[in-house]
């Protein structure tokens, strides 16, 4: 090195022959060293990538050279994989692999934050804790402005103070936002330890182009991420639904068996829902059974299966719904009600995961996670000998409580909303709103029957509500003469039309035609069919003696 022109490196303004860089032998550790050959003075300078030394009044600095990105063996791969997480962690490879980096991530962006798909380090080894990689500063700002952050140096950037950086001692990183169609998707996160990280501008041009061959893939996580049963499912932002989605994130991912316990309506089984909609059981069937609607003496068939000739009536083999739920999710409800014979042969299922159906003697090997549910306290029926412990202590491996519908505060306005587009959505039926005085009557009653009867309640109420903003007398909540709130509209309750209690039913306001209220009932009583039968016209007409289109006519 010097400023003589036959100098392998030329450097203006030092002596013509002035430094010497040598390969040093494996006996001093290989690498590099650096030796100022006008004097002599001094031991040789080891040289590291990218830290630079002083020689003089010169930086010397020693980079290595761009290792070329595979794009075109990158392509192949994402041409072949089969699921959208492999193709990002094939992208994160080439990218670690042409930039150097120790670490990097693509990360999914969030209604108010964002989620790490895929974590990968320099050796192609997954991460699991993506909080020790990345700066969530850095992230962002890059998610909410859609620009991106280079920084080959963080010590020299106005970064290097913020605390994520300084606690996860990066000395390098960089983020790229992920577009399409206008909108920031996600990013592309890369950082560096120990060393700066530095790129061309052509690199960082294929890195680019590396992060537009991601964004298909990353589209897709995001489709699935925004219909994940947590987010549509389990509706409310009361601090016990926060906690119970944050529940259900954490343990989802696992085979835990889960016991869902709460009252009756609360949504056990959308709990369950959620549970497998977010394991990485989703793309197998998830089946429900609720074992309190089936007599003891059936349950044992529909669980176990059984074969041709098994009893009277079997006349073909049929597989249980145990075999059913083999590789997904069996759920279930009411296993309170379940006696205790059957819970021998369930605690044996589970034992050894296999299943036996009736009438046979070869045993089936079974896979699958058990979601059960009760709104009975289950230590309590083991104390009285109505519950197996041994069952318990195997079903109940973590325990969900889902809470009652009236504790949940103002979650009963955003369901009731959520139920009330459903029924207009489904019935074609013009939007409506709730009025003042409905909204205090919802948020006073007690709702005994929780989430089922607050469904129950919209659906009424959308058919009923003859102006766009639903009234109290549409709700028509059973008891709201006694717990309604001051200035809420009154309703006036029936004396009893029949010996029977049961039949008991509101009048609503006894000053409106007798046409009127005639029509009003007839709704309410066709509503009250259709919901029985689950949703299915045809069922309750028939069910009612009458037509589908005399049903809809009464239903309009």
């Amino acid at each position: 090195m010097g400023s003589a022109a036959d100098a392998d490196i030329v450097v203006p303004g030092v002596p013509s022959t002035w430094a010497a860089v040598y390969l040093d032998d494996a006996a001093h550790g290989g690498g590099f060293s650096l030796r100022e050959l006008r004097t002599g003075a001094g031991p040789a300078m080891q040289l590291h990538v990218g830290v630079p030394v002083q020689l003089g009044g010169v930086r010397v600095v020693l980079e290595a050279a761009e290792i070329p990105l595979p794009l075109d063996q990158l392509a192949d791969r994402l041409a072949a994989v089969e699921s959208a997480e492999q193709a990002l962690c094939d992208v994160l490879d080439a990218v670690l692999v042409g930039t150097g980096a120790d670490v990097g991530a693509v990360i999914l962006a969030e209604r108010g934050g964002f989620s790490v798909t895929a974590a990968r380090d320099a050796a192609g080894r997954t991460l699991d804790d993506a909080a020790a990689l990345l700066s969530d500063t850095v992230v962002r700002e890059v998610l909410s402005s859609g620009e991106e952050i280079v920084l080959g140096e963080v010590g020299a950037s106005p970064y290097a103070a913020v605390h994520s950086v300084v606690a996860l001692k990066l000395s390098g990183m960089m983020c790229f936002p992920l577009r399409l169609g206008g909108k920031t998707l996600g990013a592309l996160f890369i950082g560096g330890r120990g060393r700066p990280l530095r790129i061309s501008d052509a690199r960082r041009a294929d890195i680019k182009l590396i992060a537009a061959l991601a964004m298909p893939f990353l589209a897709q996580v995001r489709r699935r991420a925004q219909a994940s049963p947590s987010a549509d499912l389990l509706v409310g932002e009361s601090t016990d639904m926060q906690a119970l989605r944050a529940l259900v994130k954490r343990i989802a991912p696992t085979d835990l068996s889960v016991m869902v316990h709460g009252p009756s309506g609360a949504g056990k089984e959308v709990v369950a829902r959620a549970l497998h909609g977010q394991s990485p059981r989703a793309n197998k069937p998830m089946v429900a059974i609720n074992c309190a609607a089936i007599a003891a003496s059936l349950l044992d068939a529909e669980l176990f299966g059984y074969r041709k000739g098994a009893f009277t009536g079997a006349l073909s083999d049929r597989a249980g719904l145990i075999e059913a739920a083999n590789g997904g999710v069996l759920f279930l409800d009411e296993i309170g009600d379940m006696s205790l014979a059957m819970q021998a042969s369930l605690l044996r299922v589970l034992e050894q995961r296999e299943v036996r159906r009736l009438g046979e003697l070869e045993a089936r090997p079974v896979d699958f996670r058990l979601v059960a549910a009760t709104h009975r306290n289950l230590q309590v029926e083991v104390a009285e000998g109505r519950f197996r412990e041994d069952l318990w202590f195997r079903i109940a491996e973590v325990r969900v409580d889902v809470p009652a519908l009236a504790a949940r505060g103002d979650d009963i306005l955003l369901l009731a909303m959520m139920f009330l587009r459903q029924v207009e959505a489904q019935l074609g039926l013009p939007a409506h709103e709730l009025g003042e005085a409905a909204r205090r009557a919802l948020l006073a009653h007690t709702w005994p029957g929780n989430v089922r009867e607050l469904r129950a309640c919209m659906r009424r109420a959308a058919i009923l509500a003859d102006a766009s903003v639903v009234s109290t007398r549409d709700l028509q909540l059973q008891g709201a003469a006694a717990s309604t709130p001051s200035g809420a509209e009154p309703q006036v309750a029936a004396a009893s039309l029949s010996s029977t209690p049961a039949q008991n039913v509101l009048l609503g306001d006894t000053s409106r035609p007798l046409e009127l209220a005639r029509d009003e009932f007839i709704r309410a009583y066709v509503t009250a069919a259709v919901e029985r039968n689950g949703g299915n016209r045809e069922d309750a007409a028939r069910e009612l003696g009458i037509g589908v289109r005399t049903l809809y006519r009464y239903l309009a």
